[in-house]
């Protein structure tokens, strides 16, 4: 009976045993699970105080990289303008120069007018080349007299940016018999001279390094030499450039004036092909008539020193003679004899 009763408990008793360890496990995997799960939940957790400070974080990291990266850009550009304007020296006027791949242009106009009074519009051209910031170059005047009437030329050097200004002022002095303009663009000659100077200017601060880091006498007297020729040939580019930005920031306007159309014809200057070989003839007849001119004063002079020079050669000659028969007379020369 005892028996009977004791067989079935074996069993049941593993069971119940086995049971709580199935729990534990179970327990232990879904407590993995939940750590996982709130480990890969985690940021979205911090949306609430914390997000924005992480995101200002990496905002202002982030601006602080632009910041750092525009700095860095404006320093490589400012030391860029740096070196273009030290190697140059010369900076041309914004007006007349332009942005960067603008054309540089150098502006030159012509304008001949009739005017009642030479001298009253030569005051009124030199108040306008001064009220534009400008300044007459050259002028040639001469007054009016009852025989002859008056012609001036003026040589006016005005900003470019006013040049139409200025000639339509100028048209207003009187009558317009003609003008023209020209222009001509520099910009490729002005950016080699620049390329020029900035080569040219390195290589003279590498030399002054070598002058200063040198120890040998010999050495250093030829780096001095090499030295002066690059800094000659370099001022020479530089006041290239300085020419070319006052050409190109100033227009030069050639006025003549005269008090009638026949004078201001005659008395205009010419040019051309053509006016340059007739003022080459003039200049060859100029030439040839001062050659004859003093030809002609010296005519004189050269007659009456003839008239002098003449018989006096003559009489050396036959004392010279006369001296050599006598001493081959004394040497007993029997044909002289």
């Amino acid at each position: 009976m005892s028996a009977h009763t004791d067989a079935p408990r074996g069993p049941a008793r593993g069971r119940l045993l086995l049971l709580p360890l199935l729990l534990l496990l179970g327990l232990l995997t879904l407590t993995a699970c939940s750590a996982t799960s709130s480990t890969d939940h985690a940021p979205r957790a911090v949306d609430g105080p914390q997000a924005p400070a992480a995101q200002d974080r990496g905002s202002a990291a982030g601006a602080a990289a632009e910041e750092g990266a525009a700095d860095a850009a404006g320093d490589d550009s400012a030391s860029d303008a740096g070196a273009v304007q030290g190697a140059g020296t010369v900076a041309t006027d914004p007006d007349s120069a332009g942005d960067d791949g603008a054309p540089m242009m150098v502006r030159n106009a012509r304008m001949d007018v009739v005017v009642e009074d030479v001298g009253a519009a030569v005051s009124k051209a030199r108040a306008t080349a001064t009220a534009a910031k400008g300044w007459v170059a050259s002028e040639e005047v001469t007054s009016g007299t009852e025989r002859r009437p008056g012609w001036a030329t003026l040589v006016l050097r005005v900003p470019s940016a006013d040049l139409d200004t200025v000639m339509t002022t100028l048209s207003e002095l009187g009558e317009v018999s003609s003008s023209s303009s020209s222009a001509e663009d520099v910009t490729v000659e002005y950016r080699d001279v620049e390329a020029r100077v900035q080569t040219l200017q390195a290589s003279v601060d590498r030399l002054r390094d070598l002058v200063a880091e040198a120890d040998d006498v010999n050495a250093i007297a030829s780096l001095e030499r090499e030295l002066a020729d690059r800094e000659m040939e370099l001022d020479a580019l530089k006041a290239r450039m300085k020419v070319l930005s006052e050409d190109v920031s100033r227009s030069t306007i050639t006025l003549h004036l005269a008090e009638d159309g026949q004078t201001l014809e005659e008395t205009t200057p010419d040019t051309g092909f053509l006016a340059g070989m007739r003022q080459g003839w003039e200049a060859f007849q100029s030439s040839l008539t001062v050659v004859l001119t003093a030809a002609g004063a010296l005519l004189p002079f050269l007659v009456l020193g003839a008239l002098v020079l003449v018989p006096l050669l003559l009489w050396r000659r036959r004392r010279l003679a006369s001296r050599r028969d006598r001493h081959a007379a004394a040497a007993g020369d029997p044909d002289r004899a």
